[in-house]
């Protein structure tokens, strides 16, 4: 079963009430870094780029190019990982959560998706539209990747500060802290998202 495959067996577990008790662990892990893309005082777009855990690694790339050793991956390769081990987490919306004006914002389908291996870890850079621009002046903003059913931990690179970028991103001002309104895993995580004020 392919990695992400296992991702959606965990989410539909959570559903269905099945899953373990909230003493279970992520079995995958990602770093992130998150650039919030401005466009005329608003957030319109997030720039996301993973850096996924040494072991899960192997078993994509092992999936995408077998068992040969490889440091740059072929556009054939990078197409084939898309296809095959990125693209079914549409329906999760890329583990990435909006909240604005009291609501939630969704998510477009990814653009600009890119792979590459740095080191013994496989790092996935794509761009994922929001749904509307969000206007952080009307009114706190938080943007957070994580999956809700902590099968996969993912968590903001240590020491990789979120970046804003574009016309009217140098009047808002970005913290990294815990959600405590949105918890996951059963309210026993609060995920961490970057909160945007401007």
């Amino acid at each position: 079963m392919r990695p992400w495959h296992r991702c959606a067996v965990a989410g539909a577990l959570v559903a269905m009430g099945s899953a373990p008790p909230a003493q279970a662990h992520p079995h995958v892990w990602i770093d992130y870094e998150l650039t919030l893309k401005f466009e005329k005082g608003r957030v319109v777009a997030l720039g996301e780029e993973w850096s996924i855990d040494e072991s899960e690694t192997a078993l994509i790339l092992r999936d995408i190019v077998g068992d040969q050793p490889v440091k740059t991956l072929p556009a054939a390769a990078v197409a084939k990982l898309e296809k095959n081990a990125f693209s079914n987490l549409e329906n999760y919306d890329y583990f990435t959560h909006v909240f604005a004006a009291g609501g939630k914002v969704g998510v477009r389908t990814v653009t600009d998706f890119q792979a590459r291996i740095a080191g013994a870890k496989l790092v996935y850079d794509f761009t994922v539209p929001l749904d509307r621009p969000v206007d952080a002046a009307a009114g706190p903003a938080s943007f957070g990747v994580y999956d809700e059913t902590y099968y996969v931990d993912v968590a903001p690179a240590q020491g990789k500060p979120p970046r804003l970028v574009g016309d009217g991103s140098a009047a808002c001002h970005a913290t990294v802290a815990e959600d405590r309104e949105h918890p996951i895993y059963f309210g026993s995580v609060f995920p961490m998202t970057v909160r945007v004020t401007c």
